[in-house]
């Protein structure tokens, strides 16, 4: 068992602590810095409260890409998968119009809007 307050509750803890009551003490400058810490820690928070994906479909988006083995862990796959696709990227592997470039945009797409909505909550689609 976990005991409580558990990581993400900690994390909204000490956002909500920081921008409600140590904030409105401070220097303008110093409300600048505490601006930023608190939203890095929201952003963890959210990331945390996603786990190891930021978007529900990444994996089978990956797999579907480059077909799944069964024999390691989803996380295991979805790291090596993401890191094989990078390198891809990086090499010119999806430069050709096709159906794979096709899917390689549609994964990059959906990942860009994922990380917006963890990191700005508010960003509207």
């Amino acid at each position: 068992m976990r005991s409580r307050p558990d990581a993400r509750e900690l994390l909204e803890i000490s956002e909500r602590t920081l921008a409600g009551e140590v904030a409105p003490d401070l220097s303008n400058r110093q409300r600048y810095n505490v601006a930023l810490i608190t939203a890095a820690i929201g952003i963890a928070r959210q990331e945390l409260a996603g786990g190891a994906s930021a978007w529900p479909g990444e994996l089978a988006g990956l797999q579907d890409l480059y077909g799944a083995d069964g024999l390691e862990s989803d996380d295991k796959a979805l790291h090596r998968l993401n890191r094989k696709f990078a390198a891809d990227l990086r090499a010119g592997v999806y430069d050709e119009a096709g159906r794979t470039r096709k899917a390689a945009g549609k994964l990059l797409r959906e990942d860009v809007l994922a990380r917006l909505a963890e990191d700005n909550p508010r960003y509207e689609k």
